[in-house]
């Protein structure tokens, strides 16, 4: 599951850029349900196999309405609580020739990536338990009540294109295999850092300013925090899956359920972590 194709994808996947009827359409309301302006890795990973995205995506649908699993997510974000590293000030990133609109445009990439990875962290969880078929709230920890759920404005924006490594010069590839280094989990390299690699300079400094962070027990302690608070809010939310049209076969069920679980605990619950740590190093 780590080879890269040709989309520049570290796993098999569908590009947005190449998806055409039901996948296309499942696309489109992933993006105008989750308002964000991207369809993240696992969701065009899950368009490879037959039938799972739909699948996926029938079950999880009414959690969208309710506005369950978007509570849960905000829930969890709460919880995020990184140290408030220094270093991105204005006078670093005005040297690093970043203009207004660079800047605007970076914090939108992670304002999206940081939304976004929570609920689907959320939302990998409750399908892991439908496919492990584990009971609601089963062996869950105790956390805090999940508050109300407080509407949030979309996001607008557009993404830039999704660079491959190919695309990159070689030392900005290498710098973004090394930043997805950290924190560990770095067999599937996580979108985001191919996102920013428009923004050679800024993707110095947050490694400058993260690197150090990741090197001890507390990046890792701190992941495990959250991947321990999803998989109990994700419990919360078993009961209210729809029962799809879609089906699966055995094998892809296995196939589904070992993808769900390798994002899961691989990429997600690192960058759950990670983009709060760097958007709270930003400026004010």
């Amino acid at each position: 599951m780590t080879t890269a194709n040709t989309s520049g994808d570290p796993v098999p996947a569908i590009p947005e850029a190449n998806a055409t009827g039901d996948v296309a359409k499942i696309y489109a309301d992933i993006r105008a349900t989750q308002q964000a302006p991207v369809v993240n890795l696992i969701w065009r990973h899950l368009a490879t196999f037959p039938g799972g995205l739909a699948w996926a995506w029938e079950s999880l649908k009414p959690l969208y309405h309710s506005n369950s699993i978007r509570a849960e997510a905000a829930a969890l974000r709460a919880s995020v609580q990184p140290p408030a590293l220094k270093g991105l000030s204005p006078a670093a990133l005005t040297s690093a020739e970043l203009s207004a609109s660079d800047l605007a445009h970076i914090a939108m990439i992670l304002r999206t990536y940081e939304r976004s990875n929570a609920t689907n962290m959320i939302a990998l969880g409750t399908l892991l338990n439908r496919l492990n078929g584990t009971p609601s709230d089963a062996n869950a920890t105790p956390v805090p009540d999940t508050p109300p759920y407080q509407p949030e404005a979309p996001i607008d924006g557009e993404m830039p294109t999704l660079l491959t490594l190919d695309a990159m010069a070689p030392s900005v590839a290498a710098l973004v295999q090394d930043l997805n280094r950290i924190g560990a989990r770095d067999e599937i390299l996580a979108s985001m850092y191919r996102h920013l690699a428009h923004w050679p300079a800024y993707l110095t400094l947050v490694h400058t300013v993260i690197a150090p962070f990741g090197v001890d027990d507390e990046l890792e302690q701190l992941i495990k925090n959250v991947t321990a608070n999803a998989q109990t809010r994700a419990a919360r939310l078993n009961a209210q899956l729809a029962d799809p049209t879609t089906t699966l076969s055995p094998k892809v069920k296995d196939q589904l359920g070992a993808a769900l679980a390798e994002f899961f605990h691989g990429p997600i619950c690192k960058m759950v972590t990670i983009v709060p740590l760097i958007r709270r190093a930003m400026p004010g």
